[in-house]
């Protein structure tokens, strides 16, 4: 079939060739920027990106450093009752990193040991979860929420520091285990250990929610900073409080160096670390009918590392026969 459209011509086609290129249009300030280009990059902007990179990075690091210090001197030196060790501070910020794993490995192993622990758990996280995803804060420039989701704010509020209150009670209340609580040939103690250390990460994480749900609610400014002020201490006391027990659990099942010290005929010793002064912390077994085991802080000589075994193994190993 023949062509009917005629051709234009090759002035038309100019002319819609040049119609259909970008134009320049003007911005908000008044400045002529070109339509489809991007505008080039705002020293200040980048700046402001980098500290807030920086920013985070610091507090990222900070927030190790804390959580390794509670592990040690809350959850590591209370559990041995031998007193402060002389520990570095990378290593404060490595035990720290490794602090979110074990409170999470806690939670799991308390989770398929009783599995009505972790259902109870689940049971106290999700109705905070479903409240931040639900809840919608006061935003300048948009429509006052309605009186009625006020008043369930102000409810809502008042539930979150009850159960602050109750979180920090029950946390402080808690009677953690100690070394006097091990039992030589028997592993019931360390699973002691390991459930509060995995109440404490619900409580830990339970706080947190509360903290994050109270700047997701359409509260006044001022309720807004009195019940956020009673949430940001409750989760930081229970994190604290998470960070000790996870890391009494770390230290029980992590591998120490079996030391033998020279003339040394008492059994098995395993080298903890070292002492403000100098000295050598260890914890050793006997080989007795009857053993027990001991904690002993001396000066340090020459000796062999035969190998590695961790505290747990250590008094729980069976008593020979």
């Amino acid at each position: 079939m023949p062509d009917i459209i005629p051709d234009p011509g090759p002035r038309a086609r100019r002319r819609a060739s040049t119609g259909t290129g970008r134009r320049n249009v003007r911005d908000l300030s008044g400045g002529v920027v070109d339509r489809g280009t991007s505008r080039l990059d705002d020293p200040a902007r980048d700046g402001v990106r980098i500290a807030v990179i920086a920013f985070t990075t610091l507090a990222a690091g900070l927030g190790m450093l804390v959580l390794g210090w509670m592990a040690e001197r809350a959850g590591i030196e209370a559990w041995l009752g031998m007193g402060e060790f002389a520990r570095p501070i990378g290593g404060t910020v490595v035990t720290g990193a490794r602090m979110p794993g074990t409170m999470i490995e806690a939670l799991y192993e308390a989770g398929v040991v009783e599995p009505l622990f972790f259902a109870a758990a689940m049971g106290l996280l999700i109705p905070p979860i479903a409240g931040i995803v639900a809840a919608r804060p006061i935003r300048p420039g948009l429509a006052a929420p309605a009186a009625a989701a006020r008043i369930a704010a102000g409810i809502a509020a008042a539930l979150v520091v009850a159960a602050d209150v109750a979180l920090v009670a029950v946390t402080m209340s808690t009677v953690r285990p100690t070394a006097e609580d091990a039992v030589v040939g028997q592993d019931g103690w360390l699973d002691d250990v390991r459930n509060v250390a995995a109440a404490d990460t619900v409580a830990a994480i339970l706080a947190i929610l509360l903290a994050v749900l109270v700047f997701r609610m359409p509260l006044d400014r001022w309720a807004r900073g009195v019940v956020g002020a009673v949430a940001i201490a409750a989760a930081v006391l229970a994190t604290g409080t998470a960070a000790g027990s996870a890391g009494t659990l770390d230290f029980l099942q992590s591998e120490r160096p079996v030391v033998v010290p020279r003339g040394w005929s008492g059994g098995t010793a395993l080298d903890l670390g070292r002492t403000p002064d100098g000295g050598m912390a260890s914890i050793d077994r006997s080989l007795d009918a009857d053993p027990v085991v001991s904690r002993r802080i001396s000066r340090v000589e020459r000796m062999t590392v035969p190998g590695t075994m961790s505290i747990a193994e250590l008094v729980s190993a069976p008593v020979p026969e």
